[in-house]
């Protein structure tokens, strides 16, 4: 089934989005990113594994860095299970990283699947002349971010506490193509949580200086850039680094609302198994520049626990850096 593409964001269960052949798909960005690219594809694939072969509209809800999408997740108590929502990795660490938060709770979602769980970067564009992570710490560069609980947030505030570097982080994008033209037009110098997918579209790898590679364990991409963990010698230092950065491992998740019966929650995991494993799917992944990294639901539960299981003062100093 193809998806249909609407710019823009509708009530979160009224419509289509409520009829028996027809689910939603709601994207926490604006159109253009990643984030949006990965929920069209699902959107053209994913209803031909689940029952009744329903036609799939995809919405985005941009917000907040994709917790304006995770409150009315959260609120919808109404739910049959035919609203997804896509919704930036980092909402999962909110019990972890912003405690007094109440409006997202990744123990009361369902996480249904995520699709990829390759590695971030920090680039700045060629014209600003940072052409090192090390001359990047100390540039003074404004870097992009959509909102204070998403990665593109989450990554700088950590990088900045922990090598004491001086960037400023500029918040209130409403996707990754809003900072990007904000990086042409000079209004930035950097972003921190851009994919190597992203990075291989276009000319942007002529474009871009790729300053710093964003993960736990050093990719195989073949896009150089510094391992950002490497670069620490205080072991409490990094731990707290790669406890923010290890949302990697769960990047363009999916969740359904606390109300989806666990029946109706079993069958989307499956579907997404099933989907994820057809030839047909990833080639037409591999055609849109997508890497996959599929992590199943029961997966990404396990990256949450062991997340939320890190020693007390890890997940302390954690959160002070992303402040």
């Amino acid at each position: 089934m193809k998806a249909i593409s609407l710019a823009v964001a509708l009530s979160f269960t009224a419509g289509l989005a409520a009829q028996a052949d027809t689910m939603s798909i709601k994207v926490g960005y604006a159109p253009g990113g990643s984030f949006d690219l990965v929920s069209r594809i699902v959107g053209d694939h994913i209803g031909a594994f689940l029952t009744g072969t329903p036609d799939v509209i995809v919405e985005n809800v941009p917000g907040a860095g994709s917790l304006k999408l995770g409150k009315l997740v959260m609120a919808d108590t109404a739910t049959d299970g035919m609203v997804l929502a896509s919704i930036s990795p980092a909402l999962a660490q909110i019990p972890i990283l912003d405690p007094e938060n109440t409006d997202f709770d990744p123990l009361k979602v369902h996480y249904i699947a995520a699709m990829s769980s390759e590695s971030s970067y920090c680039v700045t564009p060629k014209s600003t002349g940072i052409e090192t992570f090390d001359a990047f710490l100390q540039s003074g560069a404004k870097v992009g971010a959509t909102g204070k609980s998403s990665s593109t947030y989450t990554y700088p505030a950590a990088i900045k506490a922990a090598f004491g570097a001086n960037i400023e982080i500029v918040t209130g994008f409403e996707g990754s193509a809003e900072i990007d033209l904000a990086m042409e037009r000079g209004d930035l110098q950097g972003r921190c949580g851009i994919s190597a997918a992203d990075l291989m579209e276009s000319d942007m790898l002529s474009r871009y200086n790729v300053l710093g590679e964003i993960a736990v364990v050093r990719s195989e991409t073949g896009v150089g850039a510094d391992f950002i963990l490497d670069k620490l010698s205080d072991p409490t230092t990094k731990a707290a680094l790669a406890l923010v950065f290890s949302v990697t491992r769960i990047h363009h998740p999916f969740v359904v609302a606390p109300a989806t019966s666990p029946e109706r929650v079993a069958e989307l995991r499956a579907a997404f198994d099933a989907m994820a494993a057809d030839p047909a799917f990833q080639e037409d992944a591999k055609t849109r520049g997508i890497q996959l990294g599929y992590t199943s639901g029961a997966g990404i539960d396990a990256v949450i626990a062991e997340m939320l299981a890190t020693d007390p003062a890890i997940k302390e100093l954690a959160r002070q850096m992303v402040q």
